[in-house]
């Protein structure tokens, strides 16, 4: 009942972090009476976040109370979430060093998946769509952060991460600042058409969910009409911007004290004395609250600096004068203090990089050490078994000996050496067919490491249906007005859903054996001339036409490029066919799959279109094969690991590993070479290259 009531309560006040909408008097008053700490820190996390756009130096006190309290229950993912909280605010004060140190925690705590063990109830999250949500948020503070602090690349970067993990979670809320960020680095560097495209997204999902911050996505459409010189559209977002600022000034005051700024500055551009001047002070009445005077939205002295010109252009040279002087004072201070928060930030970034690469130097001799002891081993091992080997040679060698010794010395005694000569060769084939077992012990074991995954799956969810069927056999005999029809549905329901992935798992462990077999029949067959042009034609049109029967909705583009002057080249077709067949179908699912990434590249050239591409060229005493698509590319850091048997980058269940290095060996034994191009975001190309000499 205890765990019943607290989880009512969580779900009344929303996902921790984000109770924008909670009165803030309940919040307190939960606080105040809670019985549990983890009801004191959903409370704390909700106060938090409801001054989280208009009293940063109330966001910063709860989020050190909230930190506290999970470090002393060991509630690590409560702890990143309040990481993430104070870094929030320590970015709106400009302490970047702090900002930074926060984060690395945050991240490290975060990352892993093992904080969300022993989590407290978390009202309608799961641990791991909370973990997912805090870790977004990271990411969108880590772009914040290298957006102060100038580095326009990083903070895309981090912005992209945020809007690839809310995809992954399906938080539109998320997406949307990811979005609205991103556009504002656009903006910085005149990229116009991606501000249009990020802005909107934005807009168009805080819409969707009636967010206090859409006025920010708003804001930034109409700097950018205004530097596009569409002045008439551009006034049009800003005073959009307006209504939704006000609408929600009571929890964002920050987008109001901007709006209002900007609607400054946009009269004073055109002219509009008593507007301009009536802006102005309307942004010093908002930024001049407590919660944002001692924030860099006040303190840069852009609110003072309104003032001092809607004063100069209304022709008031005393009160301009004044604002003039407020204006150089506040900002010269700000300066001070951002320089020295700057110095810090770099220090600690440097501490930081440090740090890094004597970890990196660490692995790198651990690696080194593992590599030395493990050819030591090996190299034991090989010892021992020429060993083992010479000392049955020679134990062989005695008995030989010895044996046509008898044969010569004692004539009359043939028949007993007769009998003994036959059990020294039933011995000798006990030996070879123990070194048979040995070997084939070797190679199951190997397998069944591979299998072990999917044959667990399966025994566990036979063991669950089991259960499963056990608890619906004692529903049933209930009475029937005790009876739960919604129940048994559900362990129906369940008991279907667990046979489908037993069924999958056990296609699993068929498609591991089966490339195993692949393995064990590779170059078997018999050579001969062979059209590699219409070997490559033929399996190409063979991979999308299986790809179209699996599924309907595939769609790509494919293209050749033959060489029309191609000698025929001596080869096992069928084994060069299998080559072509696997690097075909890998292209097919590397620019088929990658639309599905919201972050992916595609995102910025939406009329690319998937495509697959085979050519062959006669390059003199070779001929080259390419396999070329416009997929994401292969990430540098797994490129060297392509090609290693059981290495795939598949989600699990779609793929064995085994198709690449099954193709390296079949090339390899053909003579040839097998070789990969690839660049992130542009696509990737397969080489194989056969030697007419060896025809």
């Amino acid at each position: 009942m205890k765990k019943l009531t607290l989880t009512l309560f969580l779900a009344l006040i929303g996902s921790v972090g984000f109770a924008q909408e909670t009165k803030i008097d309940s919040l307190r008053n939960a606080l105040h009476t809670a019985a549990h700490d983890s009801i004191r820190l959903s409370s704390i996390a909700g106060i938090a976040s409801y001054y989280q756009a208009s009293n940063y130096d109330s966001v910063l006190t709860y989020a050190s109370k909230g930190l506290s309290i999970a470090r002393k229950n060991k509630q690590s993912l409560h702890e990143g979430n309040f990481l993430t909280n104070q870094a929030y605010a320590l970015t709106q004060k400009g302490e970047y060093a702090a900002v930074l140190k926060s984060l690395l925690q945050a991240l490290e705590i975060l990352q892993n998946p093992a904080s969300e063990k022993d989590a407290y109830a978390l009202g309608i999250s799961t641990p791991a769509e909370f973990r997912m949500t805090s870790l977004d948020r990271s990411h969108q503070l880590y772009g914040g952060l290298m957006d102060e602090t100038g580095n326009t690349e990083q903070a895309i970067f981090h912005y992209r991460e945020a809007a690839r993990i809310g995809s992954l979670t399906k938080n539109y809320f998320r997406i949307a600042l990811a979005s609205a960020a991103i556009a504002r680095q656009f903006y910085d560097i005149d990229q116009l058409d991606s501000v249009e495209v990020y802005a909107q997204k934005s807009v168009k999902f805080l819409g969707q969910i009636n967010s206090e911050w859409k006025s920010m996505p708003i804001l930034t459409l109409a700097r950018k009409n205004f530097k596009a010189k569409n002045d008439e559209l551009g006034r049009e977002y800003l005073y959009k911007a307006l209504q939704v600022a006000t609408e929600y000034k009571a929890t964002n005051r920050q987008m109001l004290l901007l709006v209002y700024s900007y609607l400054s500055s946009m009269h004073q551009n055109s002219g509009g004395k008593d507007s301009s001047l009536y802006y102005a002070k309307k942004a010093y009445e908002v930024g001049a609250e407590p919660g944002l005077i001692n924030t860099k939205w006040f303190r840069d002295g852009r609110v003072y600096e309104d003032l001092y010109k809607a004063y100069l252009l209304n022709n008031q040279p005393d009160s301009a004068f004044k604002y003039q002087g407020l204006t150089l004072t506040t900002r010269d201070a700000w300066n001070k203090e951002k320089y020295k928060n700057l110095a810090n930030f770099q220090s600690l970034l440097l501490s930081e990089a440090t740090r890094l690469r004597e970890l990196e130097k660490q692995q790198i001799e651990t690696q080194s050490k593992i590599r030395t002891y493990s050819f030591l081993a090996v190299l034991a091992v090989l010892l021992i078994i020429g060993f083992i080997l010479y000392r049955n040679n020679r134990q062989k060698l005695k008995a030989n000996a010895l044996l046509q010794s008898q044969k010569d010395e004692i004539n009359d005694q043939r028949q007993h050496l007769q009998v003994s000569l036959e059990n020294l060769k039933s011995t000798q084939a006990q030996l070879i067919q123990s070194e048979k077992m040995a070997s084939l012990g070797e190679l199951t074991a190997g397998i069944a490491h591979e299998i072990q995954n999917p044959l667990n799956f399966v025994n566990n969810f036979s063991e669950v249906s089991t259960e499963l069927l056990e608890e619906l056999k004692s529903e049933r005999l209930k009475v029937k007005s005790e009876r739960n029809e919604s129940v048994e549905d559900e362990i129906i329901g369940d008991v279907i859903q667990n046979l489908e992935k037993i069924n999958h798992h056990g296609k699993r462990a068929d498609a591991i054996v089966k490339g195993m077999l692949e393995h064990s029949r590779a170059g078997k067959g018999e050579k001969a001339p062979t059209d590699l042009n219409a070997l490559a034609d033929e399996y190409l049109r063979l991979s999308y036409h299986g790809l179209r029967a699996k599924d309907k909705s595939f769609t790509a583009d494919f293209a050749t490029d033959f060489d029309p002057n191609l000698p025929k080249v001596n080869i096992v077709a069928s084994d060069i066919g299998r080559v072509l067949l696997n690097l075909i179908n890998n292209a097919f699912y590397a620019c088929g799959n990658s639309e599905f990434s919201p972050d992916s590249y595609r995102d910025n050239n939406s009329e690319l279109k998937p495509q697959v591409k085979v050519s062959t060229k006669n390059i003199g005493n070779k001929i080259e094969i390419k396999v070329s698509d416009n997929g994401p590319g292969i990430p540098y850091a797994i490129k060297d690991k392509i090609f290693q048997p059981f290495f795939t980058t598949k989600p699990t269940g779609q793929g064995t590993g085994l198709g690449l290095s099954l193709s390296y060996d079949i090339v390899k034994a053909h003579g040839g070479e097998l070789k990969v191009e690839t660049k992130e975001g542009e696509g990737s190309t397969f080489s194989i290259f056969l030697s007419i000499a060896n025809s």
